[in-house]
Parts: C-alpha cells; structure tokens; sequence
C-alpha cells in the first residue's frame, strides 16, 4: 500500500462558444424536475443537496446583496445561476431561500458570528439532464458546475462593488451599514476579492476546464503546497482536468480517484474528504499550536455525508420519460458486454447495500487514453518548508526532507486536521466506516482506474476528461470521435447515449488539446451498427 495512505490508517488509529442546432431551452422553474429512486428518502436527498464540509468563500450576508459586475441584477438570480450550472431548487424548511445544489452555509459560532457562503459535494456531484422538455435530477451524478466561471464571477462582483460607488453604496445600505463603518465594509470586499483572485491566479491553466471539469488533484496540490505551507514556488499548473466523477457505488470500492491511487478502507474516505474540503474554500494552519493543524472543517457534516453516500444506488433508466427499453436488444447486448468489457468493467448487483466491487486498474500504456492526469499526479513534488523535518504521517513515519512528493504533503495536512478533532475524526471513522475489499497500491500508480458500469449510460460525457460525448461514440475508433462538442447544456440524448451533440449554446469542448484528448479506450469498436445497438441496450439497463 503507499505509504501516504498507510500512515491516514495509522494516525486514525492513534487520534483520530456557439454552433448549428437546437437552441438551449429557457431557465427552467427550480421544482419541476423528476427526482429517480436512489435509495434516499425525500430528506436524505434534501440533506445531501445542502450539505456542507467548512467551505467559506464569501459571508453570506454579502452574497444575498451582491449584484452581478455591471448589471443591477442579483448575484443570485435564477438566471445567472444556472448559467453558472447550478441546479435550481426551490425554498424549503432545511433552504429557505432557496439556494441551489451544492451552494452552502457554514454555522456560526463565536469565532464567526456571520454564515459563510460556500460550496458542498452536491454542486458538483449532482446531474441534470433535459429530454423532450422534462429535466431528470441523478443524485450523485455529473455535474455541470463550471467551477472557474463561478469563481471569476464573484471575484468580479466583489471587485466592482468595492469599486463603484452607486453600487457600493446600493449594497451597504442593504447590509444597513453604519456611515462610520463603511469605509471598513469597503476595505473588507477588496481584502476578499483579492484573496480569491490570488487562488484564482494560482490555479490559472491553459487547459480551459469548461463546464462539469476540475484540476482535483492540481488544485489540491496548490492549496496545500503553496497556501497552506506558504511557499509561493511549489505551484504548478493544474492543467489536467477531469470531470466529477459518480458518487454511486464508490464508497464501496477498493481504490477511488481517476487513478485508483486512495484506498477506501478504514479512514481513507474521512481523509480524502478533509482534503476535498481544504481545497473547496477551507482552510489550514501549519504550524498550529496544539496537536495537530486547526482548519474550518465541519467533521459533523462530513461524517454524516460518508454515511448517506454510501447508501447511494444507481439510477435505473427512466423509461416513462426516455423511452422503453428493448428486451431483446438487451439479450442480445449481454454477450457482447461479456466479450469486450466485463473483463475491466465486472458487473454488479447495483442494489445490494453490501456489495464489494473491486476497480480494476490498467496501464496508461495499455487504455491509450489522454495521459496528463495520470503523469501530472506522478511527477508533482514540492518543497516542504514548514514540514521539513516533521514526520511524514504526522505521529509516525520518515521526517521529511527538503522536498517530498505532494500527495503525501496533501495527506500529511490532512492527517494533522483529523488529529486536531480526535473524537470527531474517530466517531465520523466508525460513523462511515464500512467493508470494502482491502487493496494494495504500487507506490508509482500511472493506472486509470475502470469501476462497474452500473448507471454508466447517466454519467455522460465519457472517459477521465470527459472527452467523449456519448456512449455510442465511446464505441467507435478514436479517430471517429467528434473532435469538438458543446457542455452544459444538460441536453440528453437517449439514442447514442450521452450528451445530445446537436445543440447550440454551451461551452464547446476541444478534444484536440493535450490534456483533452480522447484517443485509446478502443474496446468494443469493431463492432458493426446492429451489435453496437445491441450492446448500448444493454448498457443503458445497468
């Protein structure tokens, strides 16, 4: 096993653009989409949807009042949101103002008396696909969240309230601002605006990431590397960006991350959450006084959340709102699963609370498949500063030396926040811990890591990077792959299986760019038309 992740067992133990087509439909009304059973009652779902790790970005009081940069228009108008790729929800008991997917609000205590606005693991981990004007929610699906436009809007907004002075005052005098304190208030939204504009500059790529992608590990990496260690010349380029993943079924896998590189055995999730939550808007202290490293996260939040996941199932197709399925197609469609990807793609039983699948990991040499993601985790090291000399497991293991690799600076971080909340770390530990098959991991993991199928045909668009549109071109030749394609309109396609490619509006995909491309995964195509019908039934049945 690496010994990052060996030592997260052992200190838990001790402590713890437009083109031709269709045009995009109208914002739609926050309450009219289909909910699909997931194995979550109606507030497990509304919980999930509004949960929070700790994310502070702005306080809220401010995002109520903020206007869009150069328009008198509410920041959190429901256009705007959507534009965004939020997913609208209307107000309810646990939402009252109707925020959407995934936009949270940390609690006030003594040290923060106001709410802060922030972002949870829904906004980017729940789907919304559109078909024959009906909307389809899949709990724990892909996202459309353009992560960097929403961080560039806010930015923008703060800056030109601080900046202009109509606007400025119009916002202070919402807030009922005091005269005598205005000019604070206003030293208050630069100091923000600037603060987010360098995590903005820091993760600065030239791979765009567009609608529903992150640079998870780069930006990770540079939370922790470069603003939590204070060390300006460790950051590097999160250039690699892959799309959200599906949360179904993945806490009961082995390996979890696009390359299979963190176990999910014992307190591997509660881990890899803290870090999740340090780089969405949390924060860090290295050095801190006392055991371990202070941080904002809220491990009651996040035990409950590895909790509710894990009894999240896969959506079935919806048949009344994209058509019935084809029974014999389906029969036909077996076999053929069986002959060209059950072998990395082992079926399950979706439905089993106690199943145990296992990932299985193939070479980067072998699946062909855009390999930055893979080669930008294996290469990234980083002066230690603060930490040289401390112990790479926080309580145990090799001081570190002037550099070390920065996944084990990241779980070194994340150790120390764990072990800061001994109690809380080991209640959310038992709290969510369940079975999984144990793995081992090759301490140089240039593996993409292949999960069951089941829900495959709702996790559009397809491979790491999100470079294939549908299922149907996933089963062609790399070279009969549409090299360009438009995100975020949430339109499905339920023939070909995926993102509907035939819509104007979005963002336009570029799959001729390193680090975009959709070479390899070449499994299933020499299949002739009849046989890739056949094969697709089958698969929209998982």
């Amino acid at each position: 096993m690496h010994k990052a992740w060996t030592g997260l067992a052992l200190a838990a133990g001790m402590g713890l653009a437009a083109c031709g087509g269709d045009r995009v439909p109208a914002p739609a009304s926050a309450d009219a989409a289909i909910d699909l059973d997931q194995g979550w009652s109606p507030a497990v779902r509304a919980r999930a949807r509004e949960a929070g790790f700790g994310s502070r970005m702005l306080p809220y009081r401010w995002l109520r009042h903020l206007e869009q940069a150069g328009r008198r228009e509410p920041f959190l108008a429901p256009a705007h949101l959507q534009a965004l790729g939020f997913i609208l929800q209307a107000p309810s008991p646990g939402n009252p103002d109707g925020l959407p997917v995934g936009m949270t609000l940390t609690r006030a205590t003594r040290r923060q008396p106001d709410a802060w606005a922030g972002l949870g693991c829904a906004a980017c981990h729940t789907g919304e696909l559109r078909h024959g004007g009906q909307r389809i929610r899949v709990d724990g699906g892909q996202g459309w969240l353009d992560f960097t436009a929403f961080e560039r809007a806010v930015i923008d907004s703060l800056s030109a309230t601080a900046q202009n002075p109509v606007v400025f005052e119009r916002f202070a005098d919402a807030l009922q601002t005091p005269a005598g304190q205005r000019e604070s208030l206003r030293a208050a939204l630069v100091e923000r605006a600037s603060a987010l504009e360098a995590r903005h500059r820091l993760n600065a790529s030239d791979v765009a990431y567009g609608p529903g992608r992150l640079d998870a590990f780069g930006q990770i990496f540079n939370t922790v590397a470069v603003e939590v260690l204070g060390v300006p010349g460790n950051r590097r380029p999160p250039d690699a960006p892959v799309s959200y993943p599906v949360l179904w079924s993945a806490p009961h896998l082995d390996l979890v991350q696009w390359n299979g590189s963190a176990p999910n055995a014992g307190p591997g999730p509660l881990i890899q959450n803290v870090t999740t939550a340090l780089a969405v808007y949390g924060h860090a202290r290295v050095p801190s006084r006392g055991p371990g490293y202070a941080s904002d996260v809220d491990f009651k939040q996040l035990g409950r959340l590895q909790d509710d996941l894990y009894h999240l199932t896969a959506p079935a197709w919806p048949e009344a709102t994209l058509g019935a399925l084809d029974s014999e197609r389906i029969a036909r469609g077996k076999p053929l699963y069986d002959t060209h990807c059950a072998a990395c793609h082992a079926p399950i039983d979706a439905r089993d609370p106690r199943r145990r699948p296992r990932a299985v990991l193939t070479p980067l040499a072998d699946v062909g498949t855009d390999p930055r993601m893979v080669r930008n985790f294996l290469d990234a090291d980083a002066r230690t500063g603060p930490l040289q000399g401390k112990r790479a497991r926080v309580v145990a293991g090799a001081p570190f030396g002037e550099r070390a690799r920065s996944i084990d600076l990241v779980a070194h971080v994340a150790i120390g926040v764990a072990l800061r909340h001994p109690l809380a770390s080991v209640r959310d530990t038992v709290r969510g811990y369940h079975r999984v098959a144990k793995a081992s991991l090759d301490t140089h993991p240039d593996y993409y890591k292949a999960r069951p199928l089941d829900g495959v045909w709702a996790s559009a668009p397809y491979l790491h990077n999100g470079s294939v549109p549908t299922l149907d071109a996933l089963l062609r030749p790399a070279a009969e792959r549409p090299a360009y394609f438009q995100v975020g309109h949430g339109e499905f396609d339920p023939q070909a299986v995926g993102v509907a490619t035939a819509m104007a509006g979005g963002w336009r995909f570029d799959a001729t760019v390193p680090g975009n491309l959709n070479s390899g995964h070449e499994y299933g195509t020499t299949l002739d038309e009849a046989q890739r019908r056949d094969l697709l039934e089958y698969l929209k049945s998982l």
